[in-house]
């Protein structure tokens, strides 16, 4: 079974924690089109860690950037985690 780098899959975990802080906000404010759209740019994520692949990493970027040009304005910036910002302790 592959799976991605340490450093990586940290940094994906994180990503996947942040969407679930970001999930209950959204659902809180009863925003159900951007939950929608954060759920598909998220749920592909545990399944490419558990038999990852080169072009897995290319797949969640370029979802995780959909997402965050349709909500620019959202303080969750899920590209900058996978391999610009440090990653907090959770």
């Amino acid at each position: 079974m592959n799976e991605p780098a340490p450093e990586l899959r940290k940094r994906l975990l994180f990503i996947l924690h942040r969407a679930l802080v970001e999930a209950r906000l959204l659902a809180m404010s009863q925003r159900h089109e951007q939950l929608l759209d954060l759920t598909e740019a998220t749920h592909e994520i545990p399944g490419y860690m558990s038999r990852w692949e080169d072009g897995h990493l290319a797949s969640i970027r370029r979802d995780l950037q959909t997402y965050h040009d349709k909500y620019a304005g959202s303080r969750f910036d899920y590209v900058q985690y996978l391999e610009q910002w440090d990653i907090p302790p959770f």
